[in-house]
């Protein structure tokens, strides 16, 4: 069972500046709900991180693993937990003298039980994804460096 989807978003700051915020892990935190920690795990052939994330009550943790990074253009990986993986395919671009466009194509994949539940959540999945962008699109426009 899988799904994809293409979001997109502007960001009223210059390229330059949205990378350098993108690329400094220190900053996921300020955007991504939940997050606690972000462990380096290892380095080859890619690099990969333990997240750790709290929602309320509930604490989960899931792997990352860049298998391109070549910003602006490319940030691309994946993330993996019991039953679920999701690809992304990040790409940043100029669009104008103080605004970024933010694409990114989003595959979700699944096994087990979640392969059942996923086709009655697929929004909900949809919804996190925006989340995220709009979080840091938020976090952009608004850091004071």
């Amino acid at each position: 069972m899988k799904f994809n989807f293409h979001l997109e978003t502007e960001i009223d700051r210059p390229l330059e500046a949205v990378i350098r915020l993108f690329a400094n892990r220190e900053h996921l935190p300020k955007w991504q709900p939940g997050l606690v920690s972000s462990e380096f795990m290892e380095s080859k052939p890619y690099l990969k991180y333990r997240l750790r994330f709290e929602l309320g009550r509930r604490k989960m943790s899931m792997m990352e693993t860049i298998t391109r990074n070549e910003l602006p253009r490319h940030f691309d990986g994946y993330y993996e937990m019991k039953g679920m993986r999701t690809e992304v395919q990040n790409s940043f671009a100029s669009v104008g003298l103080n605004r970024t466009q933010w694409t990114s194509d989003v595959e979700y994949r699944f096994k087990g039980i979640m392969a059942l539940i996923a086709p009655f959540m697929k929004e909900n999945f949809r919804k996190q994804s925006i989340i995220l962008m709009k979080n840091f699109k938020g976090f952009c426009e608004h850091y004071k460096s």
